[in-house]
């Protein structure tokens, strides 16, 4: 439940040995390079090494060809052609090219002129009716044709021109939507023709190469793609051939590629120094051994490690480090933003709070069983991510529908269970009983000012970890914050439910009063710890600025407080729509009864487990992460050889 420590690697060495250097650390797969001129204040000798990458367009046109002979992409042992110069590597590929490479495109070209010949044949079907050679046509010097189709509405039409003798359109075949045929038309007349035509919305049609009739021309056109998905066969026969031979060294070469090109990303990020070349990037601590280790044999290369804590000004990158159940509420915290270095990793903690609200408001046992099997097959088979967190999602939802006494929407199902487990005649808690409600709806804020509470304690924490004292002290959600919050609840909770009157003038003044004037001065105030000047502008225009945002910020503390009641209104609206199914399946006789349980189960359950995980992850973003996290931190991506095939 925290961030793996990173080190900073600074290595130098002759450039002789920068190859070498490169090709160790991205067999490491742990190294992640970073922009080396920015970690040097003086930076005038550093000069960038552009190396480019020349093997990209080689890697790419191996991949094309592989993926189009059969061949699948994998990284193996390679020695014999790492070795290789990038323009023998390019010679070896460019044979493969010309052989292999050939014939795939030979036979994709075949492919796509049997893909027109078809789209051909299916557009010409439509003209069928016509018995004409229509080569006829085309020598025709008088007139002119048009092959194409007209709406059924437009068709109906055409009786309007019935006085016109040039205004005629010859119907060969129709599909329900359109009627396909010609209109032939004297040039003198066609301008005049085509206008009527085109009011009628018709559609022309361009054959390719229409010879004969439209029934010869399918023919013909069906025999082209005889003789070219025989031609066809014939390369595939050859490329499989061809594959078979070649497959093993076809394998190491693309190896050789992949790892030469991503050596390469890393040489692109060091720059030169007279003989010599500086590397800079990040590892997690753990590999400081193993780099070490691999970079003693290269006699020129010194390296140096320094701890991530003492570079926070080169933002190191961040590696989140959950197991078990806090591991997929990973996907949550990426997806807000990952924290930077100093920051505390908020997976933990939505892992906890996500859970728990989902499985409150959406309290069933058969649906969450149901949806745990859902949730299952996403994670397992379909490889998605929101499946895993959604596995315990549903064990909670399972818990709380216990609790609730709720099964597919039988409210009394469980009492037995009751009865045998806790002597109770049934079940504890019903969700719709008046009482119940409310204190449902007070149950739902009073969670809701417990998190918001844990959530400015952890701002707190992570302020003191970025060495932000005044956002610690005075902050909306530091110490003052808290104070203020806190006191008003309690003092409110005391005074209106059990009639205890604490909120006295002491207890106003020190308690909510005086941090209220804190958090407005909370930025003077920093800056005077920090040593600053405590004001930037006047002191008046510095009152009234914050005036208008002290009223925002005790705006914020009641909406964030009663954004919580729809934990409490999600509960009541599935057992209200669950009664509505019911009301509903009681107008059936036995069967449809039974089936319109099944379908409004489906369809509450479907609509709930998504509206559910919405407005839960509205409040875990919203109501608690905007206290205390930011989540400005970047990715650790080493230069790895995985994923690369």
């Amino acid at each position: 439940m925290s961030l793996a420590k990173m080190k900073l690697v600074n290595m130098i060495g002759l450039m002789d040995d920068l190859d070498e250097t490169v090709s160790a650390l991205g067999q490491t797969g742990v190294f992640q390079p970073d922009e080396t001129a920015e970690f040097f204040s003086n930076n005038e000798s550093l000069l960038p090494i552009s190396a480019g990458n020349d093997l990209g367009p080689v890697l790419d046109k191996l991949r094309e060809m592989m993926h189009s002979s059969g061949i699948k992409p994998q990284i193996v042992d390679s020695d014999e052609y790492e070795s290789m110069s990038v323009e023998d590597i390019d010679k070896l590929v460019e044979n493969f090219d010309q052989n292999l490479g050939a014939m795939l495109r030979k036979r994709e070209e075949l492919d796509a002129a049997c893909a027109d010949c078809k789209e051909r044949i299916e557009t010409t079907r439509h003209f069928l009716g016509l018995d004409i050679d229509v080569e006829r046509f085309r020598e025709c010097e008088y007139i002119i044709t048009h092959f194409g189709r007209l709406p059924y509405d437009s068709y109906e039409k055409l009786s309007a021109y019935s006085e016109n003798p040039y205004v005629e359109f010859f119907p060969c075949t129709h599909d329900g939507t359109y009627y396909w045929g010609v209109y032939v038309t004297p040039i003198e007349e066609a301008p005049k023709v085509d206008r009527i035509f085109s009011r009628l919305y018709f559609e022309e049609t361009v054959i390719e190469d229409f010879t004969g009739t439209p029934k010869e021309y399918i023919e013909n056109q069906q025999k082209l793609i005889d003789d070219m998905k025989t031609e066809s066969a014939e390369i595939e026969k050859e490329v499989r051939e061809y594959t078979a031979a070649h497959k093993d060294e076809i394998i190491k070469i693309f190896s050789a590629v992949c790892k030469h090109h991503t050596y390469q990303s890393i040489k692109n990020h060091a720059c030169k120094h007279g003989k010599s070349f500086v590397l800079v990037g990040w590892i997690p601590a753990e590999y400081q051994g193993q780099i070490e280790k691999i970079l003693k044999p290269i006699k020129s290369v010194e390296a140096t490690f320094t701890k991530a804590e003492d570079e926070i000004k080169h933002s190191p990158p961040v590696k989140l480090r959950n197991k078990f159940f806090f591991k997929p509420f990973e996907y949550y915290t990426e997806m807000y933003g990952l924290p930077n270095y100093r920051e505390l990793d908020p997976s933990w903690f939505i892992a906890l709070t996500y859970t728990v609200l989902f499985g409150i408001m959406f309290a069933d046992v058969g649906q969450g069983i149901m949806l745990l099997i859902v949730a299952i097959y996403m994670y397992k088979k379909m490889k998605m991510p929101l499946g895993a967190l959604l596995i315990p999602c549903s064990i909670f939802s399972t818990i709380f529908g216990f609790i609730f006494g709720s099964v597919f929407g039988f409210e009394e199902l469980l009492n037995p269970v009751y009865k045998a487990l806790f002597n109770l005649d049934e079940k504890p808690i019903d969700v719709l009983e008046g009482q119940t409600t409310m204190m449902l709806i007070y149950s739902a804020v009073g969670i809701g000012v417990v998190l918001l509470m844990i959530a400015m304690i952890l701002n707190i924490i992570s302020c003191i970890k970025r060495k932000d004292i005044g956002g610690a002290l005075f902050g909306v959600n530091g110490v003052a914050g808290l104070t203020f919050y806190a006191s008003l609840i309690i003092g409110l909770v005391l005074s209106m439910v059990m009639n205890i009157h604490i909120m006295n003038t002491a207890y106003i003044l020190g308690l909510i009063v005086l941090p209220l004037i804190l958090i407005f001065l909370r930025e003077p105030l920093s800056r005077l710890i920090k040593g600053e000047k405590m004001f930037e502008t006047s002191i008046g225009s510095f009152i009234v600025d914050n005036l208008f945002e002290m009223f925002e910020v005790a705006l914020s503390y009641v909406t964030n407080t009663m954004s919580f009641l729809r934990v409490g209104a999600f509960i009541l609206v599935h057992a209200g729509m669950m009664k509505v199914v019911f009301v509903l399946a009681g107008m059936f006789s036995t069967v449809g009864y039974y089936i319109t349980i099944v379908v409004g189960n489906i369809i509450v359950m479907a609509l709930e487990a998504l509206l559910v995980g919405i407005q839960v992850l509205r409040l875990e973003y919203y109501e608690m992460f905007s206290r205390f996290y930011n989540g400005d931190g970047r990715k650790y991506e080493p230069v790895t050889l995985k994923d690369k095939a």
